[in-house]
């Protein structure tokens, strides 16, 4: 795969046509389910569900997303793609970082992120308290106010946004337990003198 890749579609097929998983097939009990997973991923597959690579491309968004598996084998699979994919996504870093490819590393980096945590970038923080509704969640991501200006809301802002006033303190105290970094920098320009 010498051509270079510019969007996640490309990266996630990347990964899925990686050698590390040439034995996986597609069972035949699977493809039902497989399907299913395809129409609920976020990221498209080029492939189709009878090739081994759409079934490592889907698992691994589905592992993203949180997606239930009902099929024992699926999971299996699921378990092996995802232990790899965290090895996989910083070899990949590492190559291209050090062939150069800014915006690639960036992408790559970000795409095994996601992994890790097992959570989309456009997706919130807030995702990781469990005690939060997913429908409350969701009000809030299609909101269109960025992660820090929610820090500087209040409880009765938070209810309001929600229209749920009793959980907009929960959601004000589960904000402010995520860490937050303030930087400041102050830039000049180098000179021979000044060494």
């Amino acid at each position: 795969y010498q051509r270079r890749v510019h969007g996640d579609l490309e990266i996630f097929r990347l990964f899925a046509l990686s050698n590390e998983f040439s034995q996986l097939i597609v069972r035949e009990e699977e493809k039902q389910e497989l399907q299913k997973l395809l129409e609920q991923v976020p990221i498209p597959v080029k492939e189709t569900v009878d090739e081994p690579a759409a079934k490592i491309n889907v698992l691994l968004q589905a592992h993203i997303s949180n997606l239930k598996l009902d099929g024992f084998a699926l999971m299996a699979d699921m378990v092996y793609i995802t232990q790899s994919a965290a090895r996989i996504f910083r070899a990949l870093h590492e190559i291209v970082l050090r062939r150069g490819w800014a915006q690639l590393t960036d992408k790559v980096l970000k795409i095994s992120i996601m992994v890790e945590r097992r959570m989309w970038l456009s997706h919130s923080p807030l995702r990781q308290f469990k005690t939060i509704p997913d429908d409350v969640i969701r009000k809030l991501e299609r909101k269109d106010i960025s992660w820090d200006r929610f820090y500087d809301l209040n409880p009765t802002d938070l209810g309001d946004l929600v229209r749920n006033q009793k959980i907009g303190k929960n959601i004000y105290k589960f904000i402010h337990q995520l860490p937050r970094l303030d930087l400041a920098a102050h830039v000049q320009p180098m000179y021979s003198a000044l060494i």
